[in-house]
């Protein structure tokens, strides 16, 4: 597994493991860092990593047969781009990495399916935009769900609040109740939350005493909100009281899966904007 620091002409920097083309630290320019990495994460070979924005494809969880979340985030990735932007249409001065990732004789023994898959992180000043493509190169449709299982390195948890979710249904996996209605304000984490949200608006506000985040995506129909509460105590590789410094909030496709025929390409990003 390889690392690369990335930064951009501001002074924005990011790291990336080579395994799952993982995010593993955004820290904007001037700022502090803003992703949750567990000091359990093991950074070994074949071993997903907890925190940072895992890539989570072809399979959500375990909602299939593969295995938890798929194979993409325990995948070697190959690095094609490193640079400075200097297209037009980017902002001058940004740092940007690209990943690619194909079918391989592991992944065909449990996803008989030809596929390309590209990651490309974009960061300057206080943005950072995740952008995941997949195209289906082979000659049979194939379905699939996906997300940027995005871990935000929160203060403390009980002083946080969520916005742009009144008013939408979601499958609240914790209870295993499904077309719940969210009728409050603002999400506030009191309790272990685990919900896919259906529908969501282009973007969320994730608030904080000393900072917003606004939370913005494309191409992606949901979004994963999840904090393990005591939850947290069974999970091996989380630290001790790691749930209070952190919340998921994932650009997702999960309640209908990605339908591609062949030849065909599939887009979702992800945009991170920190105000003050």
């Amino acid at each position: 597994m390889n690392f690369l620091d990335l930064q951009s002409k501001d002074g924005a920097k990011a790291r990336i493991a080579s395994q799952g083309a993982h995010l593993c630290s955004w820290i904007p320019a001037g700022g502090s860092e803003q992703l949750f990495m567990s000091s359990r994460s093991e950074f070994k070979e074949g071993i997903a990593m907890r925190g940072g924005v895992p890539v989570v494809f072809p399979q959500f969880s375990n909602l299939g047969t593969l295995p938890k979340h798929g194979f993409a985030r325990t995948s070697e990735w190959r690095l094609l781009e490193a640079s400075a932007v200097e297209s037009s249409s980017v902002d001058t001065g940004a740092a940007q990495a690209v990943y690619e990732l194909k079918e391989n004789i592991a992944s065909l023994t449990i996803w008989p399916h030809v596929f390309r898959a590209v990651l490309r992180f974009t960061l300057h000043s206080n943005t950072l935009q995740m952008t995941l493509e997949i195209q289906n190169t082979g000659d049979t449709y194939f379905s699939f769900c996906s997300a940027l299982h995005t871990y935000l390195a929160v203060r403390d948890i009980s002083q946080v609040s969520l916005h742009g979710l009144h008013g939408l249904h979601y499958r609240d996996t914790v209870t295993g109740k499904d077309h719940c209605l969210d009728d409050d304000v603002a999400l506030h984490i009191r309790a272990e939350t685990d919900r896919i949200y259906g529908g969501v608006p282009a973007s969320l506000e994730l608030r904080q005493p000393h900072q917003t985040t606004l939370i913005s995506s494309a191409g992606f129909a949901d979004a994963v909100v999840w904090n393990p509460g005591a939850g947290a105590a069974s999970i091996g590789d989380m630290e001790a009281g790691g749930e209070q410094h952190m919340l998921c909030v994932e650009a997702a496709s999960i309640l209908r899966p990605v339908n591609l025929a062949p030849g065909e390409n599939w887009r979702g990003s992800q945009t991170l904007e920190i105000r003050a």
